[in-house]
């Protein structure tokens, strides 16, 4: 399991969480860094499961450049079997950010959803 996040109060917030889980030590690792520069120099393996959260206001562009990075077959961070997991506000429209994926599922929690997205 990674966690990448830029901010260090984040990233202090997820150590302090995840020490509090039984026989987690050694199954995470938590990398403070940008996550388009994690996934450009990512190398390894497919990840089954991806959780994309990322702050509200953020700019389309940005997250379209993730999710490009995400589904670049060349890269093989995700595969066909892989989930997305991506909570967003309700009031954005995400159809040009995941231009290579699908939703298959949304849920709606208040003035959020969360989508769980594949590749087509």
């Amino acid at each position: 399991m990674y966690f990448v996040d830029m901010s260090f109060n984040s990233i202090k917030l997820i150590d302090t969480n995840v020490k509090k889980l039984k026989n987690m030590e050694a199954d995470y690792k938590i990398i403070r860094k940008d996550v388009v520069k994690f996934l450009r120099d990512f190398k390894g393996f497919c990840f089954d499961l991806v959780f994309v959260d990322p702050p509200y206001k953020i700019e389309k562009e940005k997250m379209a450049g993730i999710f490009s990075l995400l589904s670049d077959k060349d890269r093989k961070i995700i595969n066909q079997d892989s989930v997305i997991i991506y909570e967003y506000f309700s009031k954005r429209v995400i159809k040009e950010e995941i231009d290579k994926l699908n939703v298959v599922k949304n849920a709606h929690f208040g003035d959020k959803i969360v989508s769980y997205i594949k590749l087509l």
